[in-house]
């Protein structure tokens, strides 16, 4: 576990994290950098009461990463400001028993998802847009006007859970929360992926990985999520366990970074805690971000004449082992992709997991440059590697500009 208030302790101030902060860059506020909310962390542990402006302050950062890459000491922000919205109660109480109820066990993720979709169809039946009843059901992220998901008829998980591993390699997909209850179309084109090497995929039972939960400092809803994890994945002995989202890669690869003391007594058991974390640790080494996993292979697919603009995930530049090999094989299949300036290239694209919900207006402003450069480029698509990412680029390119947001193995399936 980190030391929260050692890391705080370690800024500098130097002020290189200003330059480079998504957000600080919009609002130009100190309290809106990395030096500025690790001080007021230092503030809260000395004083020992964590005030109601500190929350606010803390869900304002992205956990993008970009600090750490520029400062001279290394301070790891993102993981100083989960740990400290953990601390000051920021998911405490009834968040962090809904999260944990919800994201920690599959079945009730996807009973919710199954009455999301009824109740979405007859919410668009029963309010118009120009109804004062629309009110009712107020959502910061809808009232802002954004773009949400039109669920599927029925999920990738729901088709595929409990399907066994076939092929001279024994493989198995975590779909992740996006692919495999929202974005039916990404699992079933990592399948056809998967067979032109004369593979099946298992789907063992599933829920969350844990990281919206550990994003909002709802700790025990990310041990139980992680725990579960654990749990369906053990019963198998698989040569890799590939997942089409890299920020769940990213959570699972850093499993042994996430504190799981205690995950155990989540599964209803008694267990040596040592011999979970062993099998935590040997789990996360063999999560791989499916384009990883690609690259070692010979490309198999033609995207021969096509333009692609490319956003690489904060947690796919940052967190995912060969992170960037979405660009390899892309590159190696054919696409011609499209050259952004760094500045833009490297940009968050500003959802965030509950930023993008907290901070609607803020979270579409810092996606605007980036997503202006794309379009600008006149690509034939634009793709990404995470299902989170999706949502935040489809909802600021819109219906209506002709170039389709898909997720980059839709692609190649």
């Amino acid at each position: 576990m980190i030391s929260l208030a050692a890391e705080a302790a370690r800024c500098m101030r130097c002020g290189n994290c200003r330059a480079v902060c998504p957000v600080c860059e919009i609002t130009r506020r100190e309290n809106d950098s990395a030096r500025g909310r690790l001080l007021r962390i230092r503030h809260a542990l000395a004083a020992d009461r964590w005030a109601a402006r500190d929350r606010e302050a803390l869900s304002r950062c992205l956990l993008c990463g970009r600090c750490t890459e520029v400062c001279h000491v290394h301070v790891e922000t993102p993981r100083a400001v989960q740990a400290a919205k953990a601390a000051s109660g920021a998911a405490a109480g009834l968040t962090d028993f809904a999260a944990e109820y919800l994201l920690g066990d599959g079945g009730r993720l996807e009973t919710a998802t199954r009455r999301w979709r009824r109740f979405a169809a007859w919410l668009g039946r029963a309010t118009p847009d120009d109804s004062g009843l629309r009110l009712r059901f107020s959502l910061p992220y809808a009232e802002a006007g954004r773009w949400l998901p039109k669920p599927p008829a029925i999920s990738y998980l729901e088709k595929n859970t409990g399907r066994a591993a076939r092929g001279r390699e024994k493989i198995a997909i975590f779909a992740g929360c996006g692919a495999g209850r929202l974005f039916a179309g990404v699992g079933e084109a990592l399948d056809r992926v998967l067979a032109k090497y004369d593979l099946v995929a298992a789907v063992p039972e599933q829920s969350c990985c844990g990281l919206p939960a550990w994003g909002i400092g709802a700790d025990r809803a990310a041990k139980t999520a992680a725990a579960n994890w654990v749990e369906a994945f053990r019963a198998e002995e698989y040569d890799a366990i590939l997942t089409p989202c890299a920020s769940c890669a990213a959570h699972l690869q850093k499993m042994g970074k996430v504190s799981l003391t205690g995950s155990t007594g989540s599964l209803g058991h008694d267990e040596d805690e040592a011999t979970f974390a062993a099998d935590a640790a040997r789990l996360a080494a063999k999560v791989e971000d499916v384009f990883a996993w690609l690259a070692r292979r010979e490309p198999q697919f033609d995207l021969e004449g096509q333009r692609v603009a490319v956003h690489l995930p904060c947690h796919a530049r940052r967190g995912v082992r060969d992170g960037t090999a979405v660009l390899q094989v892309l590159a190696r299949s054919g696409a011609e992709i499209v050259q952004l300036p760094d500045e833009i290239d490297r940009r968050c694209c500003g959802m965030g997991g509950s930023f993008g919900a907290r901070h609607p207006d803020l979270s579409r402003e810092i996606a605007r440059p980036k997503i202006e450069a794309m379009l600008a480029a006149k690509p034939d698509a634009i793709v990404s590697n995470c299902t989170g990412c999706l949502v935040q680029l489809r909802d600021g390119v819109g219906d209506n500009l002709g170039v389709p947001v898909r997720h980059a193995i839709e692609l190649l399936g």
